[in-house]
C-alpha cells in the first residue's frame, strides 16, 4: 500500500507540473494582454492608450476622431500611405471643417506617399512640408488634434504601423492637454508654411561652389560643380549622384526621389563629364545634398 500511495504522489506531482508548465506558456502570449479598445470618438474628460496589436485598427481610432470633428483638425504625420485616413480628411473638409496638415519633406516625395497626397490635393485639403531654415533635421512627429480632442504616439499613418508594429497611440480629450497639442502644430502649420512661402518666393544663390565646400554652404541656394563618378539606384528606387569614388566619405551628393527619376532620363550620359547640381543644399547624416525635382536642376 505504501508502495502504491508513493507511485501515486509521483503521479500526481508529475501531472500537476506539467499542468503548471502549460499555464506558464498560456500566460506568455506572443503580444501584451491589453484590454481591446472600442473605435469611438473619445467621450469628454477621458484618456486611454491603445496598443497596436490588440485589435489592430489604430487606423480606425484616427478616423472616429477625424469623423467627430466639427471645428477643426490639424495634424502632423512623418510616414502617410492611408488612403482611408486621407479620405476621412477629405470628407471633413468638404462637410466644413477646417483641416491642415503637415508632414516631412522627404517622406512625402517617396513614391509609397504619392498616392495619399494626391487625395489630399485633389480634396482641398492644404499640407506643407518641413522646411528647416539650417537644412537639417526632420518633422518626426505623429499627432492629430480637433477642437474636442487629440491622438499622439509613435503610431505612423500607413499599414504596417496598424498591423505589424509595435505602436502606441494615446487618445484623449483633457483640454491643458489638447490645447498644448494644438498650440504646437498650429505653429509648426503656420512657420513652415510661411517659409515655403519666401523660399518660393525669391531664392537667392550664393554662385557656383567645389562640391568639396558644400558642407560649407548648408540652408543656401548655389550651383555645386564637380565631375560625376557614378550613380546608384536604391532598393526604394531613390538615384543618387556620387561625386566621390567611395561615397560613404563623399561630402556632397545629388539626390533624385523616385516620383521625379522619370524627369531625369540621361544620367548615364553625365557620368565621367563635369556637372553642375543646383538647388538648396541640405545636410543628411553629416553630408551635404541637394534634392533634385527638375531637369534643370542638372546641367553637363
Amino acid at each position: 500500500m505504501d508502495r502504491k500511495r508513493i507511485v501515486g504522489a509521483l503521479v500526481l506531482a508529475l501531472a500537476a507540473g506539467f499542468v503548471g508548465y502549460s499555464i506558464g506558456l498560456a500566460s506568455s502570449p506572443q503580444t501584451p494582454d491589453i484590454p481591446a479598445a472600442t473605435v469611438t470618438a473619445p467621450p469628454a474628460d477621458s484618456v486611454r492608450v491603445v496598443y497596436s496589436l490588440t485589435q489592430k485598427q489604430n487606423d480606425k481610432e484616427i478616423i472616429a476622431l477625424i469623423n467627430n470633428a466639427k471645428s477643426h483638425i490639424y495634424f502632423a504625420v512623418y510616414t502617410f500611405t492611408l488612403p482611408s485616413i486621407a479620405e476621412a480628411l477629405v470628407a471633413a473638409k468638404k462637410r466644413g471643417v477646417d483641416v491642415r496638415g503637415l508632414v516631412d519633406s522627404g517622406q512625402s516625395h517617396e513614391s509609397y506617399s504619392s498616392g495619399v497626397m494626391k487625395i489630399l490635393q485633389d480634396g482641398g485639403v492644404p499640407v506643407v512640408t518641413e522646411r528647416h531654415s539650417d537644412g537639417t533635421g526632420i518633422m518626426h512627429i505623429k499627432a492629430i488634434v480637433t477642437e474636442s480632442a487629440y491622438a499622439m504616439g509613435s503610431y505612423n499613418w500607413t499599414k504596417s504601423a496598424t498591423t505589424v508594429n509595435d505602436e502606441l497611440l494615446e487618445i484623449g480629450t483633457d483640454e491643458t492637454v489638447r490645447k498644448a497639442y494644438e498650440t504646437i502644430l498650429r505653429q509648426l502649420l503656420e512657420t513652415y508654411k510661411n517659409n515655403a512661402a519666401a523660399q518660393a518666393a525669391a531664392p537667392v544663390f550664393i554662385g557656383p561652389i567645389p562640391y568639396t565646400e558644400a558642407l560649407q554652404h548648408i540652408g543656401e541656394y548655389a550651383w555645386v560643380t564637380g565631375t560625376l563618378i557614378s550613380t546608384y539606384v536604391s532598393k526604394k528606387g531613390v538615384t543618387y549622384l556620387d561625386f566621390c569614388a567611395n561615397y560613404k566619405s563623399c561630402p556632397f551628393s545629388g539626390v533624385i526621389f523616385s516620383d521625379d527619376s522619370h524627369s531625369f532620363p540621361n544620367l548615364g550620359a553625365a557620368i565621367g563629364h563635369s556637372v553642375t547640381v543646383s538647388g538648396k543644399i541640405t545636410s543628411y547624416q553629416g553630408k551635404a545634398e541637394i534634392i533634385l525635382q527638375d531637369p534643370t536642376q542638372l546641367k553637363f
